[in-house]
């Protein structure tokens, strides 16, 4: 875990910093048509640095503005990390022989755009090559507005070399590729990709278990690219949310349960709050399950079959953004319908190949770090001392910002930047609101049963107001008290859990987690 944050922390940091430009981008290629008179897409090809065509996956059918087939496949040129993306046929009976698609992303905006390049057809005479507007109509209605891209998500990518992720090629697949290879170092246009031949090696789509145990096995081409539109995507909808005016507020909940991070959305939320959103909350989590289940009856009816049964190896099948998701509807009143990569619009799959690390939590803590220093320096802090602190600070953060007393929005940004001295300096620094009633959750009777019968050691747990001042100043085994509390009421805890011999429902436990970290951020 720590790991994971330092790692957090640098690309954060670095991608604020710097803003990543991109190597190759649109800029460049319009250059290169200029110098080079570029006037097909066979020369325009040729032209291409070697990155750019090196990584790339191919669709033997396509739904797309250019058609595809197992002898000629489109091409999705996606260069080392997807910043640009060049695509192309090779059959001049196919719909959009003539065009060169591309999409970029811009890391100063966020965003996608897409054009589209028009080359003059081979028997005319040679002419200048029309470029569209970013984000044409005809564009739009796949990718959407503002745009975005489209590419389907693990395991399954109908219609493209080597559809199931980490399987066998089907017989289908295998026999057209093999027509494709036999032609492609002759072909026109086919003949400039690069490592080509990778494709007719089985592992490349089905690692060996001698290559996995060595570490040295890579994704899949449909995997990689995947993951990295996954990341840009998640940079552009961390950039949507932090554009919304209720942003300040529900930041630290966002981080705090992005990629499931830091546990349940109800430990950030009041009591109250959480209470009056509980069931809407469930509703929209029904929701969501239903949508994905009808993606998938759809996406599998799209997909050829056959072959080896998909592989599993961690891929994510919970939904990770369904608490992001929920406080940016109900809260920010951002629409995410078309938030994922799927074909099937209406669906929420977020599904990451295993090594897709946790992309909106970076972006999102990519966009606080840029205009609030406390996150930042609380997340080196975090680093140092363990995950539980840093989460347990967002959360007291979170339910400082939604409680009805606090007034001023951006009070939490002008505070003092905690210190390398952890997670104690860290919760000083959080800003004092008053003491308000809360109601006390029927399970905290268990904690005073044992606690303050002798059976355990002393805690006030019948007592509000002793147990306030001594969440946040007692030291405990895993920091302060609250820190003990709520990691022995997590499932990390294992043994150690509490109660002892007894597991709570997750309800009445998110009920206590909240209950007492409302009461450490009203402390004074």
């Amino acid at each position: 875990m720590r790991r994971t944050l330092c790692s957090l922390i640098g690309t954060a940091l670095w991608a604020v910093s710097s803003g990543q430009p991109a190597a190759f981008d649109f800029a460049s290629l319009q250059s290169l048509l200029q110098r080079e008179h570029i006037d097909s897409v066979e020369r325009l090809l040729a032209a291409l640095p070697a990155a750019q065509r090196t990584h790339y996956a191919l669709m033997f059918e396509s739904r797309s503005l250019q058609s595809a087939s197992f002898d000629n496949p489109r091409v999705i040129l996606f260069g080392p990390d997807a910043r640009f993306i060049v695509t192309f046929n090779g059959n001049p009976a196919q719909r959009g022989f003539n065009t060169v698609e591309t999409m970029e992303f811009d890391d100063q905006t966020k965003q996608f755009r897409l054009r589209e390049l028009l080359f003059a057809v081979p028997s005319a005479e040679p002419g200048t090559v029309v470029v569209s507007e970013p984000n044409p109509r005809r564009c739009a209605r796949c990718h959407g507005t503002p745009a975005q891209p489209v590419w389907d998500t693990l395991p399954l990518w109908p219609g493209a070399y080597g559809e199931r992720y980490r399987a066998s090629l089907s017989a289908g697949e295998s026999a057209g590729l093999s027509r494709f290879l036999a032609t492609q170092s002759t072909h026109a246009r086919y003949r400039y990709l690069l490592g080509a031949r990778r494709f007719a090696d089985p592992k490349t789509f089905r690692a060996s278990a001698l290559s996995d145990y060595s570490g040295l096995a890579a994704e899949p081409p449909n995997a990689e690219l995947a993951g990295s539109l996954s990341r840009l995507q998640s940079q552009a909808i961390a950039r949507r949310l932090a554009q919304q005016p209720a942003f300040s507020t529900y930041r630290y909940a966002l981080l705090g349960v992005a990629d499931n991070a830091c546990g349940q959305l109800a430990g950030f939320y009041p009591a109250a709050l959480w209470r009056s959103q509980r069931a809407a909350f469930e509703r929209f989590a029904g929701d969501t399950a239903a949508a994905n289940v009808r993606q998938a009856r759809f996406k599998a009816a799209r997909a050829r079959g056959g072959g080896a049964p998909l592989g599993s190896d961690g891929v994510s099948v919970d939904n990770a953004w369904l608490a992001v998701r929920f406080v940016a509807e109900t809260a920010l009143g951002l629409p995410t319908r078309a938030w994922t990569l799927a074909l099937e619009r209406g669906s929420y799959d977020f599904s990451q190949p295993p090594l897709g690390g946790r992309p909106l939590r970076e972006s999102l803590f990519a966009e606080m770090a840029a205009h609030d220093s406390t996150v930042r320096d609380l997340l080196l802090a975090a680093s140092a001392q363990g995950d539980e602190r840093y989460c347990s600070y967002l959360q007291r953060r979170s339910i400082a910002a939604l409680s009805p007393s606090r007034n001023e929005p951006e009070v939490a940004a002008a505070e003092p930047a905690p210190t390398a001295r952890g997670a104690d300096a860290v919760a000083g620094s959080v800003a004092s609101t008053p003491a308000t009633p809360l109601d006390r959750p029927s399970a905290l009777q268990l904690c005073v049963s044992c606690h303050e019968s002798g059976v355990a050691p002393p805690v006030p747990f019948s007592d509000p107001v002793q147990l306030t001042q001594q969440l946040r100043t007692r030291s405990a085994a895993h920091g302060t008290l609250l820190d003990e509390i709520l990691f022995r009421l997590s499932p990390t805890a294992g043994p150690q859990h509490m109660p002892l011999g007894l597991n709570l429902p997750d309800a009445d436990r998110q009920i206590l987690e909240t209950y007492f970290t409302t009461l450490a951020a009203s402390s004074n």
